[in-house]
Parts: structure tokens; sequence; C-alpha cells
């Protein structure tokens, strides 16, 4: 017998007065492909994918075991060959698909087959779902091919798709291999046919959903409980510890980057997690425990992470009890930082209200200055911060906030302002300083333009304070724009009360005459030349200091310091043309931070 003598009107008896219908003596049944389509749908739903995917799997492979043991029954076979090519055409008759074979290669006790299925039933019904799968879907015709293959070579075989349509490839491609000669990432698909029956499916199926209900029960009770604490009025310290002991596991609760609540379950876990945090790279396994981070949001707003640290990774109860409790965080949080956003809004608006010496007497300023711990009879000064990028602010107010308490904070303009309680000069500088180097350490990656306006002895000259830092932390930003950099009162009040009292128009005629072709060629030419020529001033023309400044070279500078004194006719080599260099350009940023607030000045 050869495959190709397999003809359907050979094969199939039909009675018409008894409606029964027979292939090789075996009752058929003619049924519709969409009632499959339908079955293999419900079966996902109610099962899920992988216990579906199995049980169409078992399915198919018991079908084609039938077939080649009823093919070798009724026929006797020229060659094993034939036998294995029979199932081809076996398949194809059922009306299940067409099958085109490809290669077929037998050799002693190893069997390879390849071929295309074509007008497969199982795609055509996942294709009118709209789906595309991220694998194969013919789970049917695999374990067919697998159940034939294997009962007509007497090998255990299995099969898999290489391509399928239902996965967005142009065709159905299958391989079958005898199992001792296959790869091993092939051979997973063999626990698919192991003897599992509808029942005992099922049944899993309602242990899962009876656990899962437990979990939801418990999950439920965790978060009425984190609730009555939040209605109670306690802090997020003790919801983190409710929690933490709850899951039996370590809780941290952090924003940028600082604790802002926690709960550890034992020394080694907060040892592990000062460890990550020190190192700055996040790794969800790190020293044998497991760290899984959680975001808390609200209203798009960021408000921290929650971090879990244990043992193993977080199972089922405990996720949906994690769930529940981000829940309770995120209105935790978010009332808490309605409430400081408002004491914060109240604040800004009184010290916006003393700047701006808005106040109608000293009774009310002094009874709103004792709500906010503000000592109006001693000295203060002003100081302003620019952060750039802007949008590294934030980070910049937390760390402040968090780090000094005792500084009245808030923003106004755009600015970062501190009023600060000093005596002297010295003070505000060494402030000043501290306050670079802290904010540096800890948000590293910004840059920093920080003026400091003159010491106020009284309330009433804080606003002339502020009005000198704003212009201070602005001349710093224009001429150094990409180093950060500290300046006080005490090092601009000369340039400052001049160009207050000169004739700006007499000022503009020198600087313009003096370096005006340098920023003429500035401008043309988005060049550098004016700063380039203000840090050499500074820097007292050590080559070093200025070119390390700049991040140049040393020829780099050279060969700008040449190009300064060719286009202005400066000579940088006396000391009045110095002189005259750097108080030309002390004018012209100094009118330039002027005009940005009284645009009358044309420079």
């Amino acid at each position: 017998m050869k495959a190709n003598q397999l003809l359907l009107q050979n094969l199939i008896d039909i009675n018409p007065r008894t409606g029964i219908i027979k292939l090789h003596d075996k009752r058929m049944g003619l049924i519709p492909i969409e009632a499959l389509g339908i079955l293999r749908h419900d079966l996902i739903n109610t099962l899920g994918k992988e216990r579906a995917k199995g049980f169409l799997m078992r399915y198919g492979w018991a079908c084609g075991k039938q077939a080649a043991e009823s093919l070798k029954e009724n026929y006797e076979w020229k060659c094993i060959r034939e036998l294995v090519m029979s199932g081809t055409a076996m398949h194809t008759l059922e009306g299940i698909v067409t099958v085109e074979p490809d290669v077929l290669e037998i050799k002693g006790d190893h069997l390879y087959f390849t071929g295309y299925w074509k007008n497969s039933f199982e795609v055509l019904n996942h294709l009118t779902e709209k789906e595309i799968s991220s694998e194969a879907v013919c789970w049917t015709l695999i374990g067919y091919a697998s159940g034939y293959l294997t009962s007509a070579f007497e090998k255990e075989v299995v099969a898999y798709e290489k391509y399928c349509r239902g996965k967005g490839d142009a065709d159905c491609y299958f391989v079958a291999e005898t199992v001792a000669h296959c790869d091993e990432e092939h051979l997973k698909d063999l626990r698919y046919y192991k003897t599992e029956s509808l029942q005992t499916v099922l049944e899993d199926v309602y242990s899962e959903i009876e656990q899962l209900n437990k979990n939801i029960i418990e999950s439920e009770e965790a978060q009425n409980q984190l609730t009555e604490l939040f209605l109670q009025g306690k802090d997020i310290n003790e919801t983190t510890s409710a929690i933490g002991r709850i899951l039996g596991r370590s809780i941290v609760i952090d924003h940028y980057k600082e604790v802002y609540s926690s709960h550890f379950h034992c020394p080694a876990e907060e040892a592990a997690y000062q460890k990550r945090a020190d190192s700055g790279v996040i790794k969800n396994e790190q020293d044998g425990l497991f760290f899984e981070t959680f975001t808390i949001n609200s209203h798009n707003t960021w408000l921290g992470n929650l971090t879990i640290i244990g043992k193993c990774k977080p199972n089922q109860r405990e996720l949906l009890i994690i769930k529940r409790a981000l829940m309770v965080f995120t209105i935790q949080m978010y009332h808490q930082s309605k409430m400081t956003e408002s004491l914060l809004t109240k604040r800004e608006h009184f010290f916006d209200e003393m700047i701006e010496n808005r106040f109608i007497d000293n009774m009310n300023l002094s009874r709103q200055a004792a709500v906010f711990g503000f000592n109006t009879k001693e000295p203060h000064c002003i100081i302003t911060l620019k952060i750039l990028p802007e949008k590294m602010r934030g980070r910049v107010l937390h760390f402040l906030a968090k780090n000094d308490t005792e500084i009245d904070l808030f923003m106004k303009d755009n600015y970062i302002v501190i009023i600060f309680g000093a005596s002297n000069d010295q003070e505000v500088q060494d402030f000043s300083v501290r306050l670079m180097n802290g904010i540096k350490r800890h948000v590293p990656d910004v840059i920093l333009h920080i003026g400091s306006g003159r010491i106020a002895e009284t309330v009433h000259d804080i606003g002339k304070s502020y009005v000198d830092a704003t212009r201070i932390c602005d001349f710093v930003q224009l001429t150094y724009p990409i180093s950060s950099r500290v300046a006080t009162y005490n090092d601009l009040e000369g340039i400052m009360m001049f160009l207050n009292g000169a004739d700006h128009q007499e000022l503009i005629k020198f600087y313009k005459k003096t370096i005006g072709t340098l920023v003429d060629y500035d401008n043309e030419n988005s060049g550098n030349l004016l700063i380039t020529l203000k840090s050499y001033l500074e820097n007292n023309g050590n080559l070093q200091q200025t070119a390390c400044d700049l991040h140049l070279s040393i020829a780099g500078l050279r060969y700008r310091i040449e190009k300064i004194e060719s286009l202005s006719e400066i000579d940088l080599k006396t000391g009045s043309g110095r002189f005259n260099a750097q108080l030309a350009t002390r004018i012209y940023f100094g009118l330039k931070i002027i005009n940005s607030s009284n645009t009358a000045i044309e420079i």
C-alpha cells in the first residue's frame, strides 16, 4: 500500500438511512469548524491559555495515534516511509488541514520530517478574533502529528511549529523529530502529553480560584487594617510597620533616593538595602535577597517608591496585599503632601509680602512672623539659587528641606530663595559654599548658580537684599553658564553700586569701545570669547586655571587669547589693558542683568 492510494471514497462509508458515517469502521461525526473555534475559545477562558493548550494537544495526539493504528491495522504498507506519508494524506482527508510534506529523512531509529500546513482551522479561528499571538497556535495539529508519528514509527516523536501564521509568519511550517535526536528546547512540549483528565484540570482551576478568593479576603483585611491606622491619625511609619509585619518582609518607602519610611525584618536586610542604595546600581536580586519596587502615584504625580525585600519574590497573596497597601500609602502620602503644600504656600505668601514690603503695620508682621518662627529683630540675608536643568529643581528643593529644617526656604520668580540669619559677610560666604558643596554631593548632575544679597539689619531692607541676590545670581549664570558658581554681595558690591549710580549711556559707550567687537563676534558666531576673557582676567592671567575652568586645552586657550587681542586691540600684557578689559566686561554683564528687569536700556 502507498500513501497516494488513500482516497476518501475508498475509506468513508455513509449510511443515508441511519446517518452514520464511518472511516475505517470507526464512527465519525461532521462538526463545523466554527464550533471547534468556540470550544477552543471557551477552554482558554475557562482553563487559562496553558491548560487549554495542553488539553487540545492531548486531544490532537489521541486523534493522531488512533489514525496511525487504524491505518496499520487495515493496510499492509510497502515501507515505513509510506506509512509515515499516509499520515499527511489522512490528516488532509479529515478536512482539518492541508498537509504539504517538505523533507522526510529516516535513518535507522532517527526520523526527521518537515512540511507546510495550509488552511489550518486553528489559525482561521485564531485570526477571526483579530489577534496575533507571540507563539504558534496550531496546538491540535502539533498533537496530531506527534501522536501519529509516535505510533507509526514506534519511537517517541515530538512535533513543533517553526513558523505559524497565527503569530504573524507567512506560512505554518512544522518540524517533527524523534525525541532522542531533538534539541532540548523543543522537548518542553512533552509535558503537555501527560495524562490529565478534564476533571483534574477543573479541580485544579477550582483550587486556584478558591486560593485566589482567600488571598483577596486577606488583602481586604490588610487594607482595612491600614485604613483604620490612617483614620486614627497614625503617621506613615506605623502604616509601614503594619504592612511589614503582615508580609513578614522588610519595607522601604523612598522619595528622591531619601528614605521616607521603613520597616526592616532583620538587620541583615537593612544592611543589604543600604549597600544597594550606596552602590547606586539598582538590581532586583542582590546578596541572596529579592528587591521588588512599586511606584506610588497620584493624579500623574510621583510621590515615591515602595520597595519590598525578602528571600524570595512576592507570591500572589503578597502581591494582592501590596496592591491594597499601595492604595493606602497613596492616599496617606497625597494627603500629607497637600497639607505640606498648603503650609508652604502660606509660608511663601508671608515671605513674599515681607520681601515686597507689603505689610501694613508692624503688629501684623510680628504676629505672622511668630506663626512661622521667624525672628524679625535679627539681621538676615537673602540667598537665591538657579538650577540647571530646571527639571532637577524639585530634587534640590527636597534635599534642602529635608537636610536643613532650620532655614526658611521657598520659591519665588523661578529662584529657590533662602532667608539666612547672618550678622557678617563671612557667614554668608561660608554658608553659600557649604550649600553648593552639599547639593553637588547629593544631586551631582546639576549646575548651580548662587547669589547672595546685602545683609538686611531690619525686615524692611530684606526686599533690597532680594533684588541684590537675584541680580548677582543672574550675573553668575551669564558669566559661568556651564559650571556651578557662588557669588556674594561683598564680591560684586562695587560694580553693582557703580552700575546703579552711573550714566548708563556713558558706560555702554565705554564697554562697546573696549570689547564691542568681541560682543559682536560672539553674537554672530555663537562664540565664547567674552566668557573666555572674563575667566582669564578673574584668574589673573593664569592659563592653567583658566583652561581648567573652561574645559579647554592650553593650546586652545592660547588661540582664543590671541583672537581676543586681535579683534579688540586689547593688550592683556599691560596693567591698564587688563583693567579696562575687566571693567568693560563687568559693565557689560552687570547692565545685562539690570536690563532683564528694566527693558528701557538698550545694550
